[in-house]
């Protein structure tokens, strides 16, 4: 392994790039398992598993052979050699025990089948008599349907196995005992659902009941998809029965041309002597397998055995651990440019143990689909006749009654009802795993040949033509595409992506649910719902990007135009997303493709500016589970979705989808005050230093109550200014006395406008509310918002908010759906502030009732935080006249200064931009180096400065 490692370093020091491709090396470190003395299998058995595996057994065997034993299904969790031996030991002791008894073991692709059959015969080799093994695609084909052990695929099993069950398979169904699924957690979403499916029309062609097992990979929520899936509970082993040879893992980035870079590993290992495999995704495996001709070189979609197992892009976490549990020396994992890619780079360097292709992925139980429980009735009535006990068994009554109105299938007028298919078409077609009962597109190489098989469903969005693929990564493009034969051609074309650009239109059909979403940091979160939609989507253009040069708008000749009905979740924004081409949200996906099995095409998003709903759609129709784990589960993906907006940045290509994920993020993520904080509030507060308080008794100024929020209007006159601020953090004292109302983000917001000193501070309210008359018709649009302004305003014009109200007519379903505990939270810190400040700072006439009375009316941080920045974007040409009187009174010292390096919690570290004033506290514009320009309040987070040789060695 050292000498595997030396190349790979060798290889990044002579590449000349800086900094270096070789981003990480991790060392996984082997696991011994929990072993066990004596397993209770066939002598023979015994003595073949010592001479073939050379191994003890362990405890995961034991489990699950006693579960076999009973009757329960079993899965053997792990996904490397001993995995895959084991599902044989527990299969071949079956046959033995059971004479003339069959096997059926299932792969998830052709490349596993055969690697299936040659080590089950390796292993049934050393028993005598010998078990006949054979793959439906391997050599021995013509002689699997007498075999005893026969080793296939899930669309052969449908398209072979079953469709010709009486012909020359009739007494392979016949003594069927045993179904084992190698690599189970292949079978998400649709692909669960044909599982299901195949598995129930299994059953009908035995006498015997079958006994279920097979392997799994360390998912989380296996047990649960399991049960979905099969209708049983299963026997689902640890992770830790099994023990796992040590590894290497290197993360190697691409330099744009990933391909290329494949090659140039693979020949460099295999001129050392090593064997070498590719794992790549079916688009690009047709071009991968080409790229090297050596006997010592292989390409498949998942793991076969070799030293060196070469992994392109951020596939899931699956795929990574079956390379790590592959028995390889070293495993590279080649990131590139794809959309989530740069954020794994990065989370790799700052912490490897808590790397998301680390953790175990998240299994999303899927429920039947059924478009895919229509195909295989069809399939099934046609094997033998669909009787009504086993239709009510499987509650699918309804399905069946819509195929029989379809004429699909035909009652017969029985007094047992029972169906047959119907004559409008032959109902075996291919099948792939991820279409719901559609005919799949076949990808074809340059030369015409066929490469693999795709979900038709993502025809118009990642196929249209001169799409590059895979989606939002590239290497291929799509120069031919022939709709009636369901055919794509594909040729590589190294460093271009794209990005589509969409119309779409979602109409909530059912809504199933709705909650609020959950905040690690408490308050308000919008509010996220659950039901059916249909969505119509259209793809007029995209954006394409070559190399390093700038991304370019290229419109289709032809829109391409689909709409289904799927389950979705939705999430109501606070504030409108000004963005074309629906590029909004598709951070979350990639986010989910990171966290799940689930696929990158396997979610859609929509965005909605009519109602501000930003929708997560299920990508097939009627859907595939995603969304319904999402609802329950989105507040896990949401971080990671902002590390992947935040690392594309600057992306030529996904610059505007990432600056679009970030905005509507981090308001969910930190509370929208916290959106706020970036903007620039000196010129507001000096604005309102101005002019003099008298011009405070003005109540036209205040007739905008939205620029009084914005700026610390409150302040200006000394018991309203406080009265008013929620936080009541004017004072230092009195900030220190409530914590509570320095934590909360809306009071954050408010203050930074208000960082003049303290006296110019109140004085230049006024002069605010003197410049606000200008903009007094503009107040409708914001009429929402007055609601949370009127808190300084509101004393002195009770009447004006009087009004206000009705615009409120939005808010008010949120406080009802969170039962107003959110609302109060924010509104909170203004009731108690009024009550301890005004008898002890002003006068009783200040503190009227009407602030009081008010406020529990008009809590909306959102609708606030839309109006301050409008406040914001028109204070800032105002900014040159304030400055004169700032300069007047004295500001305290800061602690301080631009340029300096500090550390603070939970931020990390970052160079202070700015320092101002906002009364007596010191407030700073600090650019982290991870988390971007944020405003931060030294009495509120810990600040230290930190050494002067830091910033040194950082530059």
């Amino acid at each position: 392994m050292s000498d595997l490692i030396d190349i790979l370093q060798t290889l990044a020091e002579r590449s000349g790039r800086s900094p270096s491709p070789l981003i990480a090396l991790r060392r996984i470190p082997a696991a011994g398992g929990a072993r066990i003395s004596h397993l209770p299998v066939d002598q023979a058995l015994n003595e073949a598993w010592v001479r073939a595996i050379g191994t003890p057994f362990f405890q995961a065997q034991s489990i699950a052979l006693a579960a076999l034993r009973r009757g329960a299904p079993f899965a053997i969790t792990g996904s490397g050699l001993l995995s895959r031996a084991s599902l044989h030991l527990l299969a071949l002791d079956l046959l033995r025990n059971e004479a003339n008894s069959t096997a059926l073991l299932i792969t998830p692709d052709a490349d596993q089948a055969l690697l299936h059959e040659r080590e089950a015969t390796a292993l049934a080799r050393f028993c005598q008599p010998a078990l006949a093994i054979a793959a439906t695609n391997g050599a021995k084909r013509r002689a699997a349907p007498a075999a005893r052990l026969v080793v296939t695929t899930l669309p052969e099993v449908h398209g072979v196995l079953l469709r010709f069950h009486d012909r020359a398979w009739r007494y392979f169904w016949r003594q069927l005992r045993l179904v084992a699924v190698a690599d189970l957690h292949t079978y998400y979403g649709i692909a669960a659902s044909h599982l299901s499916m195949i598995l129930l029309r299994a059953s009908r062609l035995t006498p015997h009941p079958l006994a279920l097992g097979g392997s799994v990979a360390p998912v989380s929520g296996a047990e649960a998809a399991l049960h979905l899936l099969s209708g049983r509970e299963w026997r689902v082993t640890s992770a830790n029965d099994l023990p796992h040879p040590a590894t290497t893992l290197a993360l190697w980035q691409s330099d744009g041309e990933r391909h290329s870079e494949i090659t140039r590993l693979a020949e460099t290992f295999l001129a050392a002597g090593a064997s070498v495999h590719v794992v790549a995704s079916p688009y690009e495996i047709g071009h991968v397998r080409t790229a090297v001709a050596a006997e010592r070189f292989s390409a498949g979609t998942s793991p076969l055995p070799a030293h060196v197992q070469i992994v392109t892009g951020a596939q899931t976490g699956a795929a990574l651990q079956a390379a790590l549990d592959s028995g390889a020396a070293l495993v590279i994992l080649l990131l590139g440019r794809g959309v989530s890619e740069p954020a794994l780079q990065r989370l790799a360097v700052t912490d490897m143990a808590m790397w998301p292709l680390l953790q175990p992925p998240v299994w999303p139980p899927a429920p039947l689909n059924p478009f895919v429980a229509a195909l295989h009735l069809v399939c099934a009535a046609s094997e033998q006749p669909l009787r009504d006990e086993e239709i009510q068994q499987w509650q699918l009554t309804a399905i069946v009654e819509r195929l029989a109105a379809q004429q699909h299938l035909y009652r017969l007028p029985d007094r047992t009802p029972i169906w047959l298919p119907g004559t409008q078409s032959d109902p075996y077609i291919p099948l792939a795993l991820h279409a719901a009962g559609m005919e799949p597109l076949h990808l074809l190489d340059e030369q015409g040949r066929e490469t693999g098989m795709v979900d038709p469903s993502i025809a118009g969005r990642w196929v249209h033509p001169a799409a590059a693929l895979p989606p939002l990564c590239g290497g291929q493009q799509v120069i031919a595409r022939d709709d009636e034969h369901g055919t794509v051609t594909l040729a590589a074309r190294a460093g271009r992506r794209t990005l589509p650009l969409r119309r779409c239109q979602v109409r909530i059909r059912d809504e199933w649910a709705q909650r609020e979403l959950r905040r690690a940091r408490g308050g308000r979160g919008p509010q996220v719902g659950w039901g059916r939609v249909t969505i119509e989507e259209t793809t007029y253009a995209y954006r394409e990007q070559v190399g390093r040069n700038p991304a370019q708008e290229r419109a289709l000749a032809e829109p391409l135009t689909q709409q289904w009905n799927s389950p979705a979740i939705w999430v109501r924004l606070t504030q409108p997303l000004h963005v074309t081409g629906q590029l909004a949200g598709w951070s979350c996906v990639a986010a989910i493709a990171l966290r799940t099995l689930a696929r990158l095409e396997d979610c859609v998003t929509a965005y909605d500016p009519a109602t501000q709903h930003l929708y997560f759609v299920d990508a097939q129709p009627n859907g595939n589970g995603l969304a319904e784990w999402l609802y329950e589960q989105i507040e896990s993906i949401l971080p990671l979705a902002y590390d992947i907006a935040l690392d594309q940045r600057t992306d030529p290509l996904f610059e505007p989808l990432a600056r679009t994920d970030m905005d509507w993020l981090l308001a969910v993520l930190g509370g929208e005050a916290e959106v706020a904080i970036p903007m620039p509030s000196l010129p507001p507060a000096k604005a309102s230093r101005a002019p003099e308080p008298p011009a405070r008794t003005e109540p036209p100024a205040r007739a905008e109550p939205p620029t009084r929020a914005s700026e610390p209007p409150a302040r200006v006159p000394e018991p309203p200014a406080r009265a008013s601020e929620p936080p009541a953090r004017a004072p230092e004292p009195p900030a220190r006395t409530e914590p509570p109302a320095r934590a909360e983000p809306p009071t954050r917001a408010s203050e930074p406008p208000t960082r003049a000193p303290e006296p110019p501070a109140r004085a230049p309210e006024p002069p605010a509310r003197a410049e606000p008359p200008a903009r007094a018709p503009e107040p409708s649009p914001r009429a929402e918002p007055p609601a949370r302004a009127p808190e300084p305003p509101a004393r002195a014009e009770p009447p004006a908010r009087a009004p206000e109200p009705s615009p409120r007519a939005e808010p008010p379903p949120r406080t009802a759906r969170a039962s107003g505990n959110p609302r109060n939270r924010y509104s909170r810190p203004p009731e108690r502030t009024p009550v301890r400040n005004q008898p002890d700072r002003s006068p009783p006439a200040q503190p009227a009732t009407p602030p009081p009375a008010e406020e529990p009316t008009m809590p909306d941080a959102e609708a606030i935080l839309a109006r301050l920045r409008q406040r914001r974007a028109r204070a800032e040409p105002a900014a040159p006249a304030t400055p004169q009187p700032a300069a007047s009174v004295p500001s305290p010292e800061p602690r301080f200064q631009p340029g300096d390096r500090i550390i603070c919690m939970p931020y990390g570290a970052g160079k202070v931009r700015f320092s101002m004033f906002s009364g007596d506290r010191e407030i700073l514009l600090v650019e982290f180096d991870e988390h971007g320009e944020l405003r931060i309040d030294p009495s509120v987070n810990i600040v230290r400065r930190l050494p002067p040789e830091e910033p040194d060695q950082d530059e």
